[in-house]
């Protein structure tokens, strides 16, 4: 019997996250997409990792996976290609991310409501330059998006984040205590 298991820590994640989407792939994308598949990425990390802070991550357990990071990018290449407004729609994506893909597994209100908050954060214009990615950590931790690119250059961004903290999940630092 053959299990894959998540990677464990917010790096990992990231890295497993990323390299689901294949190189030639990933550099055939408008330059929008690639830094709002980033953006994604990031997210669908976050959403893995916040459950290793037990109840002050989530207050049930999900079966969040790989299969949903990729059925939103597929949404997002669907919604996007082809399109030539000049405006992106953020708030459809939001819902789709955030209602229906990672949405469809949250009962939770309140852990509804941070899924929404974290999309309402990461899914917006600022994405598509350099954005703050550690949401909510009022400049004691920074880590800006890197600028659309080549997939090299987002790997090696990737290599250059901070160590994990819970600032990263918009805690207090004191959250991890009672959980590491």
């Amino acid at each position: 019997k053959l299990t894959n298991e998540p990677p464990q820590g917010l790096l990992a994640n990231l890295r497993r996250s990323f390299a689901l989407f294949q190189k030639d792939d990933f550099e055939e994308r408008d330059s929008k997409i690639k830094a709002i598949l980033f953006g994604l990425c990031h997210f669908h990390s976050l959403m893995l990792e916040r459950k290793k802070f037990g109840a002050l991550g989530y207050n049930m357990k999900y079966p969040f996976s790989s299969g949903d990071l990729r059925d939103s990018a597929s949404v997002l290449y669907n919604y996007l290609e082809g399109s030539t407004s000049v405006k992106i729609p953020w708030e459809d994506l939001r819902y789709i991310f955030g209602d229906i893909m990672y949405g469809g597994h949250i009962v939770d209100n309140w852990d509804r409501r941070m899924c929404e908050r974290y999309l309402q954060y990461f899914m917006q214009d600022e994405l598509l330059d350099e954005m703050e990615m550690i949401p909510y950590a009022d400049g004691k931790l920074s880590w800006k998006s890197p600028g659309p690119s080549a997939h090299e250059k987002y790997l090696e961004h990737i290599e250059t984040m901070p160590l994990e903290s819970p600032l990263f999940f918009g805690m207090h630092p004191n959250a991890e205590i009672g959980f590491r």
